[in-house]
Formats: C-alpha cells, sequence, structure tokens
C-alpha cells in the first residue's frame, strides 16, 4: 500500500503531507520509527501523522519504562546465586511466566509469518496489561517489603529476570537499540543481543 496521512490522502510534495524519516529520528529517536514501521500492516495503505507518531512513541514509552521497573528492582540480583527454583515460585510468580510463555509462542509466529504489527501490538498489550496493570503492581509490595533474600522477593525477582531477558530478545528485531542497551546492562560485559536466538 502507499504511505498516507491520517485523513487517507497519499503522502506528496504538492499536499505538503509528507513526513521525512529524518525529522521522525530526531524528534522521536531511530527506535520510535522503527515502531512505527512494525505496527503498520504492510499489506494495505500505512497512515502516518503526528498523532500517530506521538502514539507510537507512548507506546514506545511504556514499553521502555516497564523494561526500566525490571532493571531497577534486579540490582542486586545475581541470577546464578539468587533464582528460585521453578518448583518453589510463588504461584502468582508461576502465572505470570505462563503470561510470558503465551507471548513468546504468539510473537515467534508472527516473526515467522513477518506480522510486524501482531509483534508490536503483543509486546505492548503484555507490558502494559499483563505485567504494569497487574502482576507488578500485585508484587511491588513484596518487592519493596520483604526482606532482602526472604522467597517472596527472591521468587519476584527470578521471574522479572526471566521476562526482562526474554522481553529485550522478543523485541530486539524492532527496538534495536533499546534492546541493546537494556541487554548490555543486565549482561556486563555479554556479547550483542543480536547475537542471541529468540526465547
Amino acid at each position: 500500500g502507499f504511505t498516507v496521512d491520517e485523513k487517507g490522502r497519499k503522502m506528496s510534495k504538492s499536499l505538503g503531507n509528507v513526513i521525512s524519516p529524518q525529522d521522525v529520528v530526531k524528534k522521536y529517536g531511530a527506535d520510535v520509527l522503527r515502531l512505527w514501521v512494525a505496527s503498520t500492516d504492510f499489506r494495505s495503505d500505512m497512515s502516518a501523522s503526528d498523532n500517530i507518531l506521538k502514539q507510537v512513541n507512548e507506546a514506545y514509552t511504556k514499553i521502555r519504562n516497564t523494561c526500566r521497573f525490571f532493571m531497577s528492582n534486579l540490582g542486586e540480583f545475581d541470577h546464578k546465586k539468587d533464582a528460585v527454583p521453578y518448583s518453589e515460585l510463588l504461584d502468582i510468580d508461576k502465572f505470570a511466566l505462563l503470561e510470558l510463555a503465551k507471548l513468546i509462542k504468539k510473537v515467534t509466529e508472527a516473526y515467522e509469518s513477518f506480522e510486524l504489527h501482531i509483534v508490536f501490538h503483543a509486546i505492548r498489550d503484555f507490558s502494559i496489561n499483563e505485567m504494569s496493570a497487574f502482576y507488578l503492581d500485585i508484587i511491588k509490595d513484596r518487592l519493596y517489603c520483604a526482606g532482602k533474600c526472604s522467597l517472596e522477593r527472591r521468587s519476584a525477582q527470578t521471574v522479572l529476570y526471566t521476562i526482562l531477558n526474554s522481553l529485550v530478545r522478543l523485541f530486539a528485531p524492532v527496538l534495536s537499540f533499546t534492546a541493546e542497551d537494556i541487554w548490555r546492562h543486565i549482561h556486563e560485559g555479554a556479547h550483542s543481543v543480536h547475537l542471541e536466538g529468540l526465547p
């Protein structure tokens, strides 16, 4: 399809409705431009406007802020020493891993069929609904109030670490710069996330 404005008119210089990719990168960054491309269904006309790009930027910010919450609660967590075995995880933490498994299946199938808009919506919805609005809200008390090495806190941290590692690899093909920054933060001295496989 064509790239059209939010009114459905084909972009052209004569109409003055062209949006320059360079301007988008300057204003929002390359990952937001990449996310806009992934959010559109390339089989039909692709709408672009300042309002649409603002919405994509908001989705990007929510995904990034979810990852920031994960990282801020894993500061002293050493996965090799502190991880809790699956059999000892609290039920709500096991539930979060079940939601992650559903996300991995959906995103993997979407990548295999080149349905990038499904990748975008699945990761955005998972970050906002399953994580921020539900799971992360439930575990805040455990993370902030439970004993530093308690099972309750370590169980949540184990799951946060697992989800973050998977989420970053899932969105790395689209949010390549953000994924690399997060990966280097959680795996100091490690090779690039782009050398990793999907979870």
